[in-house]
């Protein structure tokens, strides 16, 4: 897997079709694929977006951020959106995450990057740890998952 910067084309191509775990995610945060799709155009226009690809060119994956303070602390808050063959079994995508979101985390300044999920799939959490994110918070289904800065 790699990431490079995001094109309008990577995102016409998920947002044409994203994984419906993504859908229900938005729709659980009470969002839908419409105000998602203008917050990654928004946030591409200005560079802060990337492109996850599993082989050759096809983009699986979208991740973008944006630097928020959170109760008086500057956090960088994670964005996702993918497509169902980022899902895939067979795909290393937690594998990759982890690398990857420790890379992109000190691109960012070693900053607390946090990830806030909706979806009820039994394996969010192992997905998460993995990663290296620890649960911070649950507020009903929500469910605020943080990187915390390397040392």
């Amino acid at each position: 897997m790699y990431a490079r910067v995001a094109t309008i084309s990577d995102l016409d191509k998920i947002f044409a079709a994203p994984a419906q775990r993504c859908i229900e995610d938005l729709e659980g945060a009470g969002s839908s694929l419409g105000d998602a799709e203008k917050n990654f155009r928004t946030r591409q226009k200005i560079g802060d977006i990337r492109a996850l690809f599993v082989k050759d060119d096809e983009v699986t994956g979208l991740i973008s951020w944006q630097r928020r303070e959170v109760l008086g602390s500057l956090r960088i808050r994670v964005y996702f959106i993918g497509a169902e063959d980022f899902f895939a079994p067979e795909v290393p995508s937690t594998r990759f995450g982890r690398k990857y979101m420790r890379t992109l985390q000190c691109e960012l300044g070693n900053l607390p990057m946090l990830s806030m999920c909706w979806i009820t799939h039994p394996k969010v959490d192992r997905w998460y740890r993995l990663m290296g994110y620890r649960l911070a918070e649950t507020y009903g289904r929500q469910r605020n998952f943080v990187l915390e800065p390397k040392q």
